[in-house]
């Protein structure tokens, strides 16, 4: 797709006097000022920029052409164009085998008829010729009719010549509309998903034991329910607990009986009609909450009991107690080793599955309104600031917005849960949000690259010939992500810098505008 601007209603074609381009006339030996003619054409993957004199018929015409590729900003090193000119029913070619210096074909082509005729530039790309058209070329009679050819005057602006540009990849882009969601800048924080880390403790005082692996270093990934380790208790500390889970257990029995026993006696005085419905209820409800009890007392005692040695004739002893994961992850904490002590609750072991995380930002309660249906928001890390990460292509959601105003920071939460797997943000990271409101627009937008920040006013650079830039101050509206909406300033269809803005501006607060310079 071809882009038109300036000149011609057409747009991104551009013809003009080449008023910084002084040359000597090659066919007599006077000194004067050759009037130019300058071309500027943008395709999807193309620039051309192309500079000639008034054509003569029958006499060869230099056409200094100079060819980008937008895709890489570099200019074409290698490779033949072809020239294509047709009139009416005549149609002539003029290949050109290869650049004489990189980006520069310099073909001389002579015209058979005077006229007007159209141009048409072939260039090989990827197997085919990717066309560009540049418009129509006047063609005069001699060389009185051309020395008073009429053109149009040259854009003015800044200076910035094709190898400027080609030695820093100087690029372009074409302003056009975008549907723009207004977003809320936040602080935010990764945090873990509850029951996506925890932590082993010992349950007593003892030292560690080797498991299965006894080199279990931060980094290793465990399954649910593995062994960490073995725990071997203190013997007092054992035999205490083992008593106590003991007797605790008999209790449990004891009341179970009791509860059964209460709960047929008042069933039969019920059928009787000598108790009531509710007293048959609380029996039911007393029977239930025994059972309860009981449960948990057995399975305390199973639990030490598998973990339990033979007891030696006369002895009370515990071997040793596994400490198992209670999830899917990775340690990130071991703090005892094989053979050390540790003390009745200690955290030994830490544990996380990165896979999925929070990020809980901090909303000011001035935008609490705004960000109320807030569904989805961009993520920017600070290891890449200006790239953003959709929330909701991660495979996220919003979870909770808050409902209350914290008294101290004036902010509200607002929790979103999303996908880790890359394992691309760490718990306890700071992160910045933008947050989606309810305002979207299609409306004129450019890359935020394009901004220069001039004296505390944005602008943009706008190309206007393939060597010349127009400065534009700038009123921006909303942002999102890396496109800025741009109220007043620049129009649809024009191409703004992209890269290499800054140096055009150094260029324009030099004063200095460089001679052509091209050394054809």
């Amino acid at each position: 797709m071809k882009r038109f601007a300036f000149v011609f209603s057409l747009g991104c074609l551009t013809i003009c006097a080449g008023c910084r381009d002084s040359r000597r006339s090659e066919n007599d030996g006077h000194e004067h000022e050759e009037k130019t003619a300058q071309i500027t054409v943008w395709t999807d993957r193309y620039e051309i920029f192309a500079e000639h004199t008034a054509p003569v018929v029958n006499k060869p015409t230099r056409f200094i052409t100079h060819v980008t590729d937008l895709k890489t900003a570099e200019p074409r090193t290698e490779g033949m164009v072809k020239f294509v000119l047709r009139q009416g029913e005549t149609t002539f070619e003029h290949p050109q085998a290869e650049p004489q210096r990189p980006g520069i074909y310099i073909p001389a082509i002579t015209f058979p008829k005077t006229g007007d005729w159209q141009a048409a530039l072939l260039v090989p790309t990827n197997g085919s010729n990717a066309v560009v058209e540049m418009g129509a070329i006047k063609v005069y009679p001699d060389d009185h009719s051309a020395a008073h050819a009429e053109f149009p005057e040259a854009p003015e602006g800044i200076s910035f010549l094709k190898e400027q540009q080609w030695k820093i990849l100087t690029r372009t882009e074409a302003v056009t509309r975008h549907k723009l969601v207004e977003r809320v800048p936040v602080p935010a924080e990764v945090r873990a998903k509850p029951g996506f880390s925890a932590t082993v403790a010992a349950p007593l005082a003892g030292h560690l034991a080797g498991s299965g692996d006894s080199s279990l270093t931060p980094g290793t990934r465990v399954k649910a329910g593995e062994t960490l380790a073995l725990l071997k208790p203190r013997f007092s500390d054992a035999a205490a607990r083992f008593v106590e889970i003991e007797a605790e257990f008999g209790r449990a029995e004891a009341v179970l009986k009791q509860a059964g026993r209460e709960f047929e006696r008042t069933k039969k005085l019920a059928a009787q009609q000598a108790r009531t419905e509710r007293e048959l209820q609380e029996a039911e409800v007393a029977l239930a909450t025994a059972k309860a009890q009981y449960g948990a007392a057995a399975s305390l005692r199973s639990t030490y009991a598998a973990n339990s040695s033979d007891i030696a004739p006369g002895e009370l002893g515990i071997a040793a107690l596994q400490l198992r994961a209670p999830i899917t992850g990775v340690l990130t904490k071991v703090n005892a080793g094989i053979g050390e002590p540790v003390a009745a609750d200690q955290v030994v072991f830490t544990l996380l599955n990165p896979e999925r995380v929070w990020l809980e930002a901090r909303v000011p309660e001035a935008d609490a309104t705004r960000l109320s249906k807030a569904q989805n928001a961009l993520l920017e890390l600070p290891s890449a600031e200006g790239r953003f990460f959709s929330v909701g292509a991660e495979d996220g959601r919003l979870v909770f917005a808050g409902l209350e105003v914290d008294a101290a920071t004036r902010t509200i939460p607002l929790i979103f849960e999303l996908s880790n797997a890359n394992t691309r943000m760490r718990i306890g990271q700071a992160v910045r949000l933008h947050v989606e409101t309810a305002r979207a627009e299609k409306t004129i937008a450019i890359p935020e690259s394009a901004i220069v920040e001039e004296g505390g006013q944005p602008v943009a650079f706008v190309q206007v010939s393939g060597e010349t830039f127009e400065k534009r101050e700038l009123t921006l509206g909303i942002r999102d992500g890396t496109w800025v909406q741009v109220l007043r300033g620049v129009a649809e269809g024009e191409r703004v810098v992209t890269r290499g803005a800054m140096a055009i501006r150094l260029a324009a607060a030099s004063n200095v505008i460089p001679a052509h310079g091209h050394a054809h």
